[in-house]
């Protein structure tokens, strides 16, 4: 006797089965776009940007945008950046008016050249993939200190070495100057949503694949999907749901048969959060998945999983982590306890004799960006260049040491490695 599960899969194969009628794929409304911009930006309103798709966009078992798609848009407004993000700008010595660009991009290009308007809402996304890591002792102060080492070395030669290196330089002297314009580099990527549903022209659709019956067995494999909604540890309850819908489908190893078609949901529970508290004491959430629905199922069918968080994007300033269970959190980063030390022995060099000198003051006049630099040199003071100094120590310390830790936030669409086990 077939599972119900297992009735629907065949069903799905029958209907695969059937002849294409429209030479058409539509990709619904929401589903995200992933775009990287082009070229270096002002943020002007009404200025046109170039981008292209850095992630493919599949449509059940088959790819219908491929990366490097051409894709076009506009600014369309400045929104002004108020609190916490405000006053670390001011605390840095930024004294530019800050403002986030509002776009949309409206145009797809395909490859052979038909230009497709589209409706989009695009968020911008600053983050990166994290793995699960393997639990261990922690290392000793004087390990961390030369990974810290290490790791800013390859940063340097990444620099060096990664395209567009008059951009990043650009940007690294625009974060020292007191006042700057503002842009929107290239590089720089976004999510953009489909607010109305995309048509595709598809002069040769793929067949389709026979869909696996796996006979009441739950699926198996590592699978890439979306979060539907945010989570975030400062507000998610523990036992709140969870949904995530696959953004690429699940086949065979030899790619032969179809086990979870794209735009399958996913249905989960948040199993553990804690919100960050002071003494920079961080956020965690922990969450998995027990069920998956097909797209166009009628009724209540469905299939238990058991489905753990492997991977995950997240913001370079949350230093996330995931351990061997799935749990998610945010950590202070490797330099939580170097940096404040190395600030420290900086802030202690303003009390030898050279602490008047132009070289000495440039490098221990901190934390304020180049006003600072210009200053402490042009006044060639002690006082001056410790004062700098202190003020560098004493915030590395409030928001290392003190303040309130790193809240761990998980913002719709961001894109989740999910591996299904047997049990």
């Amino acid at each position: 006797m077939l599972s119900c599960f297992s009735r629907l899969l065949l069903l799905a194969g029958v209907w695969s089965a059937l002849p294409v009628a429209a030479q058409v794929a539509v990709i619904p409304s929401g589903v995200p776009l992933r775009i990287q911009i082009d070229h270096r930006y002002r943020v002007k309103t009404g200025v046109r940007m170039e981008g292209h798709l850095i992630a493919p966009v599949y449509l059940r078992d088959h790819q219908v945008l491929a990366v490097n798609t051409p894709v076009s848009g506009t600014i369309l407004a400045r929104d002004p950046v108020r609190g916490s993000a405000r006053t670390r700008a001011l605390l840095d010595g930024d004294f530019t008016p800050l403002v986030t660009p509002r776009v949309a991009f409206d145009t797809l290009t395909l490859p052979d050249g038909t230009a497709l308007p589209m409706k989009t809402a695009a968020v911008e996304r600053d983050s990166s993939v994290i793995r699960m890591s393997s639990g261990g002792k922690r290392p000793s102060l004087r390990r961390q200190a030369t990974a810290q080492i290490e790791e800013r070395k390859r940063e340097v030669l990444d620099t060096l070495r990664k395209p567009n290196f008059g951009d990043r330089a650009r940007r690294w002297v625009y974060s020292q100057l007191p006042w700057h314009p503002q842009m929107i580099w290239t590089g720089t990527e976004y999510d953009a949503d489909l607010t109305a549903p995309l048509s595709l022209p598809q002069p040769h659709p793929p067949a389709p694949l026979p869909v696996l019956d796996l006979q009441g067995r739950p699926p198996i494999g590592v699978i890439q999907a979306r979060l539907v909604s945010g989570l975030d540890s400062a507000t998610t309850q523990k036992g709140a749901p969870v949904e995530a819908v696959l953004t690429s489908p699940l086949l065979t190893p030899d790619k032969s048969k179809l086990i979870l078609p794209e735009g399958t949901k996913l249905d989960g529970t948040v199993l553990q959060t804690r919100p960050a508290r002071w003494l920079a004491r961080n956020g965690r959430l922990r969450f998995s998945f027990r069920k998956v629905e097909l797209p166009g199922a009628a009724g209540p069918a469905s299939q238990e999983i058991h489905g753990q968080l492997s991977a995950a994007e997240a913001a370079p300033g949350q230093h996330v982590q995931i351990d061997a269970e799935g749990s998610a959190k945010s950590t202070g980063g490797r330099d939580q306890l170097i940096a404040p030390l190395a600030l420290g022995l900086l802030a202690a060099t303003t009390f030898g004799d050279d602490a008047g000198h132009v070289g000495n003051s440039a490098v221990t006049s901190n934390g304020f960006g180049l006003a600072a630099r210009i200053v402490a040199m042009s006044a060639a003071s002690p006082a001056v260049s410790r004062g700098f100094a202190f003020f560098a120590l004493s915030k590395s310390i409030w928001y290392r040491w003190i303040a309130k830790g790193h809240e761990l936030t998980f913002p719709k669409d961001t894109r989740l490695e999910i591996t299904l086990n047997e049990r």
